[in-house]
């Protein structure tokens, strides 16, 4: 039972460091591919990481519904997401970057909340506000970068909060299901355009 316990919290603490490892890396990365590129080639990755663990029927029944909620999460946060989060890298540091992904989280409450019918008790409210405060506080000794990263940045944790809003709807894919199609879909859809408008990246 113990282990039981403990092995579910190792998975959240290396997705937490592989995660935070990805945007000092993929600052690296820039510089040799285009946003549309790179994020291509990340989803594609994600999708392959996961084949594995997508085989075998989900338990629930694959309403229309759930397919346009997964359409939604494939556009906002497979497509324009990790484009917007990339653009904004090449523009200030990794360091400041990583700090804004935060504001995923906090935009992902608020969009629950206003749009998606979720009750969020005080709790809820005051850990969003402590997220906000501690992100200002890390970010302000370092600079908080030029306006337009922190908008793009800003952007982009908006996408994967839509993007999390309707996976959480989603009851007739498993997680790993979703992140497959997410990955194929969206990664080949951004890799193309990157091929076709990035061209002196490949040449």
């Amino acid at each position: 039972p113990e282990l039981g316990r403990t092995v579910p919290a190792l998975w959240c603490l290396a997705a937490a460091a592989l995660f935070g490892a990805s945007t000092p890396l993929s600052k690296g990365l820039l510089r040799s591919l285009g946003p549309f590129s790179l994020g291509g080639l990340l989803y594609l990755g994600a999708a392959a990481a996961v084949v594995a663990f997508a085989r075998g029927n989900s338990s629930g029944e694959r309403r229309r519904e759930n397919r346009w909620r997964l359409a939604g999460a494939v556009v906002a946060g497979g497509v324009l997401g990790p484009v917007l989060l990339l653009v904004g890298l090449k523009q200030t540091s990794a360091a400041s970057v990583s700090l804004w992904l935060n504001l995923e989280t906090v935009a992902t409450a608020v969009l629950a909340a206003a749009f998606f019918r979720e009750h969020l008790g005080r709790e809820t409210w005051s850990a969003v506000a402590l997220v906000c405060t501690a992100s200002v506080l890390l970010v302000w000794p370092a600079g908080l970068g030029t306006a337009s990263a922190a908008v793009l940045v800003a952007l982009a944790c908006i996408c994967w909060a839509i993007d999390n809003n309707l996976t959480a709807l989603i009851d007739g894919f498993t997680p790993a299901q979703s992140t497959l199609v997410k990955g194929v879909v969206a990664g080949a859809f951004n890799l193309t355009i990157g091929i076709c408008f990035e061209r002196n990246v490949w040449l």
